[in-house]
């Protein structure tokens, strides 16, 4: 009787303080909007710290916010290698909202990171179930990206297809499917992959690199020059140093070959 008596208050009082759950204001809501965007405005201009910082401000003042649950996850994993953490509120932004695919697909890629291969190709697969879904050509290259790294080369082109149908432009994919191409030992297949990577990209110089190294694989010496060239001249600024010396060294290791008498 008395482990009955005594448990009754215990309940209610349980029952009380869940009722107490704070539910943020207007102001707190559009407070935490506000710190969101100057989290993602500091993360595009490349100060990840300042970014870090208002996300953090903007969850204080709504922890139900999933867009910040996501954008920070995504932002511990990828700048700070914070990979539990990102975890974490990767699910709690799942949580608040299921049908979230953009925070699946994140999640995805840090499960993929991990080599949780099953578990990302599970939530790739979701986001793509959803109609909604703005930038399919992401999961799909992923997808492709995880069943490659399970061995599964057919699978991976197939999705990797299916991202450059769905968005002609992004690069990462046709650098993916040069990538898996290369790997199949199709050099030729490769190189058309490099080349599309570049005219899709073509101020990016890893796609000059890449298409340079395969070209003289190849015998193109004069063409691969070309694109180390081409790699040099568009890798700038300190981020992008070490490809230029890459490109450089690649290109002076051509010697004469393919220059002109």
């Amino acid at each position: 009787m008395l482990r009955t008596s005594t448990a009754v208050p215990v309940l209610v009082a349980a029952a009380l303080l869940g009722s107490c759950v704070h539910v943020p204001t207007e102001k707190e809501r559009q407070g935490a909007e506000a710190h969101y965007d100057l989290g993602i405005n500091a993360q595009n201009a490349g100060d990840v710290r300042s970014a870090l910082k208002e996300f953090e401000e903007s969850l204080k003042l709504d922890p139900e916010f999933a867009d910040a649950h996501n954008a920070i996850a995504v932002l511990l994993h990828l700048s700070f290698d914070r990979k539990d953490e990102a975890e974490k509120h990767y699910k709690q932004a799942l949580e608040i909202r299921p049908a979230f695919s953009e925070a699946k697909v994140n999640l995805g890629n840090l499960y993929l990171d991990q080599g949780r291969l099953d578990e990302a190709i599970g939530l790739y697969e979701q986001a793509l179930n959803d109609m909604l879904y703005a930038t399919p050509y992401i999961a799909e290259a992923n997808l492709g990206w995880a069943y490659f790294k399970k061995g599964n080369s057919t699978q991976a082109v197939e999705h990797l297809r299916a991202s450059v149908n769905h968005n002609p432009q992004f690069c990462l994919a046709y650098k993916d499917l040069g990538l898996v191409q290369d790997a199949r030992g199709d050099i030729a297949a490769a190189c058309t992959e490099f080349t599309r990577f570049v005219q899709a990209c073509p101020k990016v110089a890893e796609a000059h690199q890449l298409l340079g190294s395969c070209q003289v694989r190849q015998g193109r010496a004069s063409e691969a020059r070309a694109s180390f060239d081409a790699c040099v001249e568009n890798a700038t600024g300190a981020p992008q140093q070490r490809m230029r010396e890459q490109c450089i060294r690649l290109r002076d290791g051509l010697g004469g070959q393919g220059t002109r008498p």
